[in-house]
């Protein structure tokens, strides 16, 4: 399958703020009240346990440097490696990770990475590859209200040793 007959599978949409394609898989009818999750914004429902999403690149996007509230776990399926950008939050034992996301093992690829809630995170293929098929699974579930877009001049400041590539994951 190509690029396309695989959005075209999976029913994708664009996401027009971060970049790439993505299509829901499961949200999770078990629900989570506000005062069990300290340190998230109050929202007027309960969010839901867990969430899980198909995540999509090809050379025409990357996905911009977001963060969320809560942890990622995020899945490759099948494509080409991904290069993806952590920036930790303050109090990590790391300040930022650079990291080929691939199921390539002998190339040092990572099939899974677990993404800790407050990191800001941004990737893209490399040069040369022509799509990848992720998956996201998120707990709690993905809820709009917990979903920050990285602002260039910000980012660089808090982590300048990462300029060239915060740069390269930014919009404007």
């Amino acid at each position: 399958m190509d690029a396309q007959n695989i959005i075209d599978w999976f029913q994708m949409q664009k996401n027009p703020d971060e970049g790439g394609f993505f299509a829901g898989v499961y949200t999770s009818v078990l629900k989570v009240d506000n005062k069990d999750l300290p340190g998230f914004k109050p929202v007027k429902n309960k969010r839901p346990l867990c969430s899980a999403i198909y995540y999509f690149l090809d050379p025409s996007t990357f996905s911009a440097m977001h963060k969320v509230t809560g942890d990622m776990l995020y899945h490759f399926y099948s494509g080409d490696p991904v290069q993806m950008l952590l920036l930790y939050p303050e109090g990590s034992p790391n300040q930022w990770e650079i990291c080929t996301f691939s199921n390539d093992l002998g190339a040092g690829g990572m099939p899974m990475k677990v993404i800790p809630g407050g990191t800001w995170l941004g990737s893209r293929l490399y040069a040369g590859g022509s799509y990848a098929l992720m998956g996201v699974s998120m707990s709690p579930g993905f809820d709009p209200a917990d979903y920050t877009i990285g602002k260039r001049k910000e980012l660089i400041k808090q982590y300048p040793q990462q300029e060239q590539l915060i740069t390269e994951l930014t919009r404007g």
